[in-house]
């Protein structure tokens, strides 16, 4: 008779891996499984409050060149989308995808009475509904309802809200490395012959982390052309293709770029954020289009708000309220989703504002990419727009 103590000691022997049993044990027994041929959600989070203005810029709106002296997107640097808006140049990697049928901006995309505190506003966004925080996340409830999505948070450790729910505890993970064995370390379960259904899905999970590991060792070394500044992202979005090239059943991916509070000496810095966010996008599909499979992938890009209209007086913005949320991959249905923001109609602060319930993208997300029913997730809506096909 196996009771409860007699099935941790021959789990723990069956691990064979010492000190590192246990951080082994969640990162890679927990993610392998068979190969899914299901869709797959990569989310990137633009912390700190993407300047949504000089992403998707209203090139053609006066009151745009008017209220930002130094900081307006020049005509010359604009990728027109139409005769109101385009994308910033530094987004070039992506017009690509946009003049493929690839790429939807939804503009203007927010909440009622937006809140303009980071952690308040991202824990709204993460969570998926404003008001009271949630204790967990909109992708972490929609694994809870369909725990095959695995979803997997890819940074630093310590997952965020959005991954989090309550049946399903989320990994974080830096590197593919950090699934291997320390030196002198074993993952063997084959010298248990009884225990019963719970030990053999442990033998099955021994399994499948083998074979991960294999699968793994075997990609070729990684190889980028990126700056130094681009490194962190770079890395977070190739460790995110390996994992896919590699077969892990992981099917929601969430990583971050982070930077994006540009109060003073706006320009470059972010330029430069996003010409990291558009090479590291294209090197993920791209990489993945030799593959065939970059057709299973789609990448959703979000800020817990957007800016300011006016610049400041640090040649900076400040906090704002509702900004573009871009879909990216060759399953999404590509174009302009919502109204251009309406510069000539500002809240009492000064913002633009919002068109396009962030509750709304998601129920599309969960709806049509995730098979997930998106009201025991973020509630009944009445307006999800048609974001793939």
């Amino acid at each position: 008779m196996h009771t409860r103590r007699t099935f941790l000691k021959e789990t723990a022997a069956a691990c064979s891996v010492g000190a590192s049993a246990p951080l082994f044990w969640r990162r890679a027994a927990g993610a392998a499984e068979a190969r899914r041929d299901a869709t797959i959600l990569v989310v990137v989070e633009l912390t700190g409050g993407n300047d949504g203005l000089n992403t998707v810029v209203p090139h053609g709106d006066d009151v745009y060149v008017k209220s930002r002296p130094t900081l307006a997107v020049k005509p010359d640097k604009t990728l027109k989308l139409d005769d109101r808006v385009g994308l910033n140049d530094a987004l070039k990697p992506l017009h690509a995808f946009w003049e493929r049928g690839d790429l939807a901006v939804v503009q203007q995309v927010g909440y009622p009475e937006p809140n303009r505190s980071h952690f308040e506003s991202m824990a709204i966004w993460q969570g998926g509904a404003p008001g009271q925080p949630l204790p967990t996340g909109w992708l972490g409830r929609a694994a809870d309802l369909r725990p095959e999505l695995k979803a997997r948070h890819v940074g630093p450790p310590g997952a965020p809200l959005g991954v989090r729910g309550v049946h399903v505890v989320p990994q974080s993970i830096a590197d593919p490395a950090d699934f291997h064995l320390a030196p002198g370390a074993m993952l063997d379960a084959s010298s248990i012959t009884e225990g019963g259904p719970a030990l053999d899905a442990v033998r099955a999970r021994f399994q499948g982390a083998r074979e991960l590991l294999a699968k793994l060792d075997d990609l070729p070394p990684a190889s980028t052309t990126a700056g130094d500044d681009d490194l962190p992202f770079q890395g977070r979005m190739e460790t995110i293709r390996r994992m896919i090239l590699a077969d892990a059943s992981t099917r929601v991916y969430y990583t971050s770029l982070e930077g994006f509070d540009t109060h003073s000496a706006q320009q470059y810095t972010h330029r430069r954020l996003l010409q990291s966010l558009g090479k590291g996008i294209a090197a993920l599909l791209d990489g993945l289009k030799e593959h065939r499979l970059d057709e299973r992938v789609a990448v959703l890009v979000f800020s817990e708000f957007g800016r300011r209209l006016k610049e400041n007086g640090n040649a900076g913005t400040d906090h704002g309220a509702p900004g573009p949320v871009l879909l990216v991959g060759p399953g999404v249905k590509g174009g302009l989703i919502g109204p251009p923001p309406d510069l000539s109609r500002l809240d009492e602060t000064g913002d633009p504002l919002f068109a396009v319930d962030f509750r709304d993208v998601y129920s599309g997300v969960l709806r049509d990419w995730l098979d997930v029913d998106p009201t025991a997730v973020v509630g009944r809506r009445e307006s999800v727009p048609t974001l793939f096909g």
